[in-house]
């Protein structure tokens, strides 16, 4: 009886809360954007990158035995002579990821929920990590486990908009041992985890409606512990580099959809009455269409847009330090044309960034850096 009074007691104070905070507009009900400064200060690296290759669709970038692969649509390509992409293998359905299992061997997940081993002993082995898992986002792995990240349970990923606009929060961390294909689920109730990287603590994984990342432990995910919160945009993928990490945050966040998703009847009707490419979301790359929402809020001089615009989708990669903190920036903004970045890589001495918004792989010098630094 008295647990079940303060369950009672603990509803009651939060629904208080929530409503309290509502009506002035602070914590969950906020609407405010942190603004890029700092690590995250703007400039225009993405744009400028000195190398820029074409590959339509293209998402998830890996090195795997020391060679650069990329997944655009249902196949994969390696990169020859730093300007051209040859296409290794394609698949029955679109790959939603690619992770190195090491000694030359990778994983390959597909729209369809399966998981493709191969190399090293693994060709023509599949492994699944549930009957309804179908929204693979991100893979790492360490030793003999794969870990796997279940962006939501009601949706695919290419749902992602209508998932944040549901504000649903069903995603997964899932572990699968590569010797006996058996999987279990060390974290659930997520805000699509969007990326996922194991580190010396355990694993972090980018909670992308949350904004934020995560730490948990590897073998139970308990002990969640936020890295880097209230990031300006929604984080995607992680990938290792030489002296920590890389993370790729695929759209920023804006004042009017944080708006949006406090207003749950206008959702409702949007998501009813309005085609899905002009939501009030974010996008991977918008400005194609004079009919998508804030066309008349962008500032514009001579027919010109300015970087400063307000903007549904722009570029921006992170490099974060050993303990996942910013120390650098990558951008392509408003009026840029390396939007929607899903895929870091570091490779040879450059870092690789695919925007799937503009469908470009763009690299540049480690060394170009330097000042940035």
């Amino acid at each position: 009886m008295d647990g079940a009074r303060l369950l009672l007691g603990a509803q009651v104070i939060g629904g208080l809360t929530r409503a309290w905070d509502n009506l002035l507009g602070r914590g969950e009900a906020a609407v405010t954007v942190p603004p890029l400064d700092g690590a995250l200060r703007p400039n225009r690296w993405l744009d400028e990158a000195t190398s820029r290759v074409s590959l339509p669709a293209v998402d998830c970038l890996a090195t795997i035995s020391g060679r650069l692969v990329v997944s655009a649509g249902n196949a994969i390509y390696a990169l020859e002579d730093d300007s051209t992409w040859h296409k290794l293998s394609d698949y029955e359905a679109d790959v939603a990821c690619i992770a190195p299992l090491g000694a030359g061997a990778q994983a390959v997940a597909l729209a369809t929920g399966d998981i493709a081993l191969e190399g090293h002993g693994f060709d023509g082995h599949r492994v699944r990590v549930a009957p309804d898992v179908a929204c693979i986002t991100d893979m790492a792995a360490s030793g003999t486990d794969l870990y796997v990240t279940n962006g939501s349970a009601t949706g695919s990923s290419e749902d992602w908009q209508l998932d944040l606009l549901q504000k649903n929060s069903s995603g997964s961390i899932w572990r699968i041992d590569l010797k006996s294909g058996r999987s279990r689920q060390i974290a659930g109730g997520l805000a699509y985890p969007a990326g996922i990287a194991v580190d010396g603590a355990g694993l972090v994984y980018a909670e992308a409606w949350k904004h934020r990342l995560v730490r948990i432990a590897a073998s139970n995910g308990v002990k969640a512990q936020v890295l880097y919160a209230d990031l300006p945009g929604y984080p995607g993928r992680i990938a290792p580099a030489d002296d920590g990490f890389w993370l790729a945050v695929f759209a920023p966040r804006s004042q009017l959809v944080e708006f949006v998703l406090r207003e749950t009847a206008y959702r409702n009707r949007m998501i009813a009455e309005v085609p899905r490419s002009f939501w009030i979301a974010p996008k991977l790359r918008s400005g194609c269409c004079f009919y998508e929402p804030l066309q008349g809020g962008g500032v514009k001089h001579l027919g010109l847009l300015k970087p400063w615009s307000p903007t549904m989708s722009a570029g921006l990669c992170v490099k974060l330090d050993g303990a996942f903190q910013p120390r650098l920036s990558l951008h392509s903004r408003a009026d840029g044309a390396t939007h929607g970045v899903t895929g870091i890589a570091e490779h040879q001495g450059r870092v690789f960034a695919a925007a799937r918004g503009d469908g470009v792989v763009v690299s540049l010098a480690l060394a170009e850096l330097g000042d940035e630094r």
